[in-house]
Order: structure tokens, then sequence, then C-alpha cells
């Protein structure tokens, strides 16, 4: 199966954190947990929570937030985080 097809709770964390890295995220120092992506126009958090993947968005000042289900597949995710708020 393809990586990108697999629902993100198939994956290690190691593949999870390659994968975040892939994309352009820090990771935050004091939470593994949390993680920053800061591209021209807009910027991501994205925080692994005990049930759901937290991203928010922040463009201008607004911010725009959604939980993903872990039962979701990784490129699902992805695209949804790459085309921002």
């Amino acid at each position: 199966m393809n990586p990108s097809n697999k629902p993100i709770n198939k994956h290690s964390l190691q593949s999870l954190e390659l994968w975040l890295t892939d994309l352009g995220a820090l990771k935050d120092s004091n939470n593994p947990s949390k993680w920053y992506l800061l591209l021209s126009n807009w910027n991501a958090t994205i925080i692994f929570e005990q049930e759901d993947l937290n991203v928010t968005w922040e463009i201008g000042g607004k911010k725009t937030k959604r939980l993903f289900s872990y039962c979701i597949n990784r490129e699902d995710v992805e695209n949804a985080i790459l085309q921002g708020p």
C-alpha cells in the first residue's frame, strides 16, 4: 500500500515526523506534538492531540481551525493542510 494512502494512525511516529519535515514543517522544541508550517501567505500549526490531528491556519490575524480523524489517509490530510485556510 502506498504510504500516502494509509490512514495516519497506521504510520509510525518516525514516518509522520519525516512527512511533516518533508512538507517544510518545524517541530516545536518545547512540545514534540506541535509543528509549525510557515509559508509566504499563511501559517499552520499542526498538533497531534489524543483523538484528532488539530490544524490551525493563520492568515492576516484570522485563524481557522479543523480537526482531522487519525483514520483519514495521509494524502487527504496533506492536501487539506497545503490548501490552506
